[in-house]
């Protein structure tokens, strides 16, 4: 019996239209960016693994596709750390490569690697396939493409707002209705930390990062699981249950933060980005100030931003980002790095929802010459030859099969017209051009005019 072919779960075969529909989309993205003047690089699919690994956080680490190695290397695999259940040490002595996870671990690599010949600050736009070993559900794939711009150089709250700002032209140029902008700072995160008496945000960051879904009762659940008191549990609630507008909230916690003689330099930098957004008058973009959102990888040390779904669709945030100041080189502050991804594939569900993709992906007319033998098609093959040169779509059909199977072909082809050059054609020195949609057939004079005409129709 026969095995079923499918594809690896979490990846997907795309037809004709759903390319165009999200090469329009890449398009948008891509002139956007160009329009900022944000540059394009490219980076390898494949990553050394001691570039990719211990930047993202445990769990993200243990999604990447390592490559297995091969040959004499295969003979370094660490057997003990198999023999003593360590399953992730084992896995990664085995390969020496991954697939890329994500697009800013790379960009890092690739600054690093070419320092003197980047300008700073350096503006950098990449649109790649990324690999995750996540569980496939709506929205969420195994291969998917990755949308990021990102601005390596000095800090400056000017570089958040920039990045905010093409959320807001992006999602303007598309269409989409008005969406909510979450904007945190992980050192304001870390102030909760301290207060809570805890020594390491990443005993509550990806709690906090799931309250959106979970809710405030099951964040408490969580952290109770975790071992954390609920003294230090109270005190991380008094700063979630923080209800009002942005100005209200960063009040409030500057309050707290003064109190207890922790900084207040992350909170003015979310005061100043807002209000430097307000001056850009953003259209399409809401911010709000949100103290649950954490963003869980490992290499986010400043401002951190993410944009929520429209409600109606379940599918979680469509784009996210945020500061990291060590990724590219350690103890240099003027290689800070900001970036922003875009959710390419959930935009792209979310656009076909709501009938947002143009109807005429593609306004040039397409034409099939049938055919009635290669003795006939010698009389319009020049012809043919220049309509494409001149940019016109048209095929040959490939064999003199019934003429009713060619015009089935080109009815489900959604050919536009059909060129007829049969044996009465050629004796009266004329053409046909048949209208597929509307089944209105046009005869022309002269064969040599050819070209002629069907620009005038295309």
């Amino acid at each position: 019996m026969s095995q079923k072919l499918s594809t690896p779960k979490g990846t997907r075969d795309f037809f004709s239209l759903e390319l165009k529909k999200r090469n329009f989309l890449l398009n948008v993205l891509r002139d956007s960016f160009e329009s900022f003047n944000f540059q394009e690089i490219q980076t390898p699919s494949i990553e050394n693994l001691s570039t990719l690994i211990n930047k993202y956080g445990d769990e993200e680490d243990s999604l990447m596709f390592k490559i297995l190695s091969s040959g004499e290397k295969i003979k370094k695999a660490d057997i003990n750390s198999f023999k003593d259940g360590n399953l992730h040490g084992f896995a990664n002595s085995l390969s020496d490569k991954a697939l890329r996870y994500d697009l800013t671990v790379p960009l890092s690599r690739f600054v690093k690697q070419n320092l003197n010949e980047i300008t700073f600050p350096f503006k950098r736009f990449q649109t790649q396939l990324v690999w995750r070993a996540d569980r496939p559900q709506k929205g969420r794939f195994r291969e998917f493409l990755q949308c990021d711009v990102d601005i390596i150089g000095e800090k400056n709250c000017l570089n958040e707002v920039e990045c905010i700002k093409i959320y807001d032209y992006v999602f303007e140029k598309l269409g989409l209705p008005k969406l909510i902008l979450r904007i945190n700072n992980r050192e304001v995160l870390e102030g909760i930390s301290r207060i809570m008496n805890i020594e390491n945000l990443s005993e509550i960051s990806s709690t906090l990062d799931k309250s959106d879904k979970i809710g405030i009762d099951q964040v408490k659940g969580e952290l109770v699981k975790k071992g954390i008191n609920s003294e230090s549990i109270d005190k991380l609630l008094f700063f979630l249950n923080i209800d009002g507008s942005n100005q209200y909230k960063i009040d409030k916690v500057r309050e707290e933060f003064s109190i207890n003689k922790i900084s207040t330099d992350s909170i003015d930098l979310i005061e100043k980005i807002i209000d430097t957004c307000n001056q850009f008058e953003l259209k399409n973009i809401e911010l709000k100030f949100d103290l649950s959102l954490a963003r869980g990888l490992g290499y986010y040390t400043g401002t951190i931003v993410e944009v929520s779904a429209p409600k109606e669709f379940s599918i979680g945030s469509i784009g996210g980002g945020g500061r990291y100041d060590n990724l590219v080189q350690e103890n240099n502050p003027k290689l800070s790095g900001f970036g922003i991804s875009f959710g390419f594939d959930r935009i792209f569900l979310i656009l076909e929802e709501l009938n947002l993709f143009p109807n005429l992906l593609d306004s040039s007319k397409s034409f099939l010459f049938l055919n009635f033998g290669n003795d006939k098609i010698s009389n319009f093959i020049n012809s043919i030859n220049k309509l494409r040169e001149d940019g016109i779509v048209c095929e040959i059909y490939p064999s003199d099969i019934k003429i009713k199977k060619q015009l089935d072909y080109a009815n489900k082809k959604q050919i536009d017209f059909v060129v007829i050059i049969g044996e009465d054609e050629l004796k009266k020195d004329i053409f046909k051009v048949k209208d597929m949609s509307k089944g209105d057939e046009s005869t022309y004079s002269q064969i040599n005019s050819l070209v002629e005409k069907i620009k005038e129709i295309s």
